[in-house]
């Protein structure tokens, strides 16, 4: 278990986190009717949503290789697993009473939460965990899965379309691919330490969870008023 902070990984959480405020103020855009730009679907944007996904995945999967690939530590997983998991329901609850033909039900936060159970057992094995990444994105992308899986069976009793839908095919490769970027050397050795100089680059990717669940209410609640005004 690592001790002292990776600053590039806290480098790429700030810039996934980033990138996702600016998506979601573009949607929100459009959502108050500011623009007609086809967000999040549109020619694009759905490019620009699978960068910010790569990039908190690999995170996800470093993270759990560099904190728990010696030593699996129980109590740190499970508080962590604990506050995911009461988010997403959170997040789950408010899109139903807000958005109730479109509601959330498996977003980003869902994913991380099964993701982190399914992906903790191999965080001590990142040769298998290339391999297990590579053949679960080759089995989407050969559409032998369905990127609604396991939801096909119940599919009739979910939303047609989701506000924010995080396929476990194929995302689930790509944090088994974060597991082997982050037993690499190159990564160990944090590439950007450099950038250690401006530590509060580093803040947002420390703060990721908190600006996620914060950032989109203060939006609709300025673009609201705005509305009103």
């Amino acid at each position: 278990m690592f001790s002292q902070r990776i600053f590039t990984l806290d480098l790429l959480r700030t810039f996934a986190i980033v990138l996702m405020v600016v998506f979601h103020f573009i949607y929100d855009l459009k959502f108050f009717g500011y623009v007609d730009w086809n967000t999040p679907d549109g020619e694009g944007w759905r490019s620009f949503r699978h960068v910010i996904l790569i990039s908190f995945f690999l995170c996800l999967g470093a993270s759990l290789r560099l904190s728990h690939g010696t030593r699996i530590c129980w109590r740190k997983f499970s508080i962590r697993l604990l506050q995911i998991a009461l988010s997403a329901l959170a997040i789950t609850i408010m899109s139903l009473i807000m958005f109730p033909k479109n509601y959330i039900y498996f977003g980003v936060l869902h994913f991380i939460a099964v993701a982190s159970i399914i992906c903790i057992g191999f965080a001590s094995q990142p040769k298998l965990s290339i391999g297990l990444g590579i053949i679960i994105i080759t089995l989407y992308q050969l559409n032998i899965v369905s990127g609604l899986w396991p939801f096909t069976t119940i599919r009739p009793y979910l939303p047609s379309y989701s506000n924010d839908y995080v396929g476990v095919f194929p995302w689930l490769g790509v944090v088994f691919l974060g597991i082997g970027l982050g037993a690499t050397n190159w990564f160990k050795n944090d590439p950007l330490r450099h950038f250690r100089k401006h530590p509060y680059l580093a803040l947002p990717g420390q703060h990721s969870l908190v600006i996620y669940l914060v950032h989109q209410p203060l939006f609709f609640a300025l673009f609201g008023l705005l509305t009103l005004l």
